[in-house]
Parts: C-alpha cells; structure tokens; sequence
C-alpha cells in the first residue's frame, strides 16, 4: 500500500513538474521584450542609430507599456516632435505629428494591447501625407489621459476605466473521447 502511494505522488509530483517545466520553455524561447523602453533602453536591438533626414523627423518607435491600469502609449522620434491632436470618435485619441514620417513600415504595425487590462485596445500609426504621421489609440471606453513630451518622446498617460475590464481568453482545445 505504501509503494503504490509514493509511486501515486511521484507520478503526479513529476507530471506537475513536467507541465511547470514545459510553460517555462514556452516562455524562455520567447524571450525578453526587446524593444525600446524610455528611461531604460532607449535604442531598440538591431536598430541602427538613427538621424533625422534634413527637417523631417524620423518616429523611430511607437510603443505601449502596462502602467497603472490605464496604460501608457509613448512615441519615440529623432528630436522633439511637432504634434496636434485631431478630432476623431469618442473612444479614439488622434495625434498627428508634423514634418515626420516613420523610420519604417514595421514603425506603423499595428500594437494590439486588447490583452491587457487597460484602457488602450490598440495602437496604430499610419504615413497620411509625405511628412505627416498619425497614431491612433483606441480605447474600451472615454477615459481621460495626460499627455507630456520629454526630449524626443511623447507620453500619453491613460486614467483606468469605470468599467469592468474584459480581456480575450485563449480557448484551448479540449480532449476528444475515444
């Protein structure tokens, strides 16, 4: 009786372990977050240096980062941006920045931040005119936002939601019977 027990724990303890062993692989094979983060890493991995072509300004990184439960969507450019917020629907913000355009197209992906319990569901920005950028934020409901500019970032600081947070769930699939 008692070796049938240890053998029970041992195969459930290492079944445990082989589960916890496996999300940890998941995880390292993903990664670091390797992208810019202002105050900490400020050039991004495998982005060379980057300068301003004449008077256009180059909007090197758009970016998201889980702050409060609001959230924060900062803008990263060249030298300190030119920028106007635009009307656009009530659940948006719209910056558009002046004499600027993005370094590249992977600049104006679209940042999916809906899995987040934020205010911000997503981040996109778009080339409008030859030196005109726009981003776009879209959020789970009208909240209100501080926006601040140091050096060449632009911050939008996002107040929570009054809502309850909805964030997708991952559906996973389920066994089927034999």
């Amino acid at each position: 009786m008692r070796i049938a027990l240890a053998i029970l724990v041992l195969f459930c303890v290492g079944d445990a372990w082989a589960e916890d062993t496996a999300k940890s692989t998941e995880v390292n094979r993903l990664g670091p977050y390797l992208g810019v983060q202002p105050g900490a890493q400020d050039q991004a991995p495998g982005k060379s240096q980057v300068r301003s072509r004449g008077a256009v300004r180059l909007i090197t990184w758009v970016g998201f980062q889980m702050a409060g439960q609001g959230g924060r969507v900062f803008i990263q450019s060249t030298e300190p941006a030119t920028y106007d917020i635009v009307p656009g629907n009530p659940d948006e913000v719209i910056i558009e920045l002046s004499n600027a355009r993005l370094h590249s197209k992977n600049d104006g992906r679209l940042l999916d931040t809906a899995w987040f319990p934020t205010a911000v569901l997503s981040v996109k920005a778009v080339q409008k005119k030859k030196s005109i950028t726009r981003v776009t934020i879209k959020l789970r409901e009208i909240v209100g936002y501080d926006l601040r500019q140091e050096g060449n970032y632009i911050f939008l600081d996002f107040r929570p939601p009054q809502g309850n947070l909805t964030v997708p769930t991952i559906q996973t699939p389920t066994p089927q019977a034999q």
